[in-house]
């Protein structure tokens, strides 16, 4: 009786540990979202990495763009790195680099939440930003990245 007793608890915690990796496991989409007013409603991945790089600066009708970014560590911030093919301390570097050159004003502003990216979005009329398309709100407008939504197969900011 005592063993059944201690054997409850214990497949109880394994069949939780079981189901959380297969939610881990699941692809996690990252959006493009700029402010609802932009008028680009697609871009290709090398337009999405020169932006990010801060190689294109404008968007149509010479709108300045502004990026913003989570803080390291978040699931959007690793889609930023995957994309640029950089590691943290290479992101730092290039935008420090990018600062001391002229090439730009300041690094892009990294924001520690989805409210203050939402916030950022809406207040700019360039601004544009990469969220986990379960978080996006209202005044978020979602780009298509290579012809395709964030759910569609073979999206290119999908993540396992």
């Amino acid at each position: 009786m005592r063993t059944k007793a201690r054997l409850i608890p214990l497949l109880i915690c394994l069949t939780s540990l079981v189901w959380l990796r297969a939610a881990a496991a699941q692809a996690v989409d990252v959006a493009v979202v700029v402010n609802d007013r932009n008028p680009v409603t697609t871009l290709s991945s090398t337009e999405l990495r020169k932006i990010f790089a801060g190689e294109k600066r404008y968007w149509p009708a010479d709108v300045p763009i502004r990026i913003f970014v989570r803080n390291p560590g978040t699931h959007e911030r690793d889609a930023l790195l995957k994309l640029l093919g950089m590691t943290e301390s290479e992101y730092k570097q290039y935008w420090t680099t990018q600062v001391l050159r002229g090439e730009a004003q300041a690094e892009p502003m990294a924001l520690p939440s989805i409210g203050m990216q939402r916030e950022a979005v809406v207040a700019y009329p360039g601004a544009v930003a990469l969220v986990n398309f379960q978080d996006i709100k209202a005044g978020m407008k979602v780009l298509k990245l290579d012809g395709r939504k964030p759910g569609e197969a073979g999206y290119a900011l999908q993540d396992r």
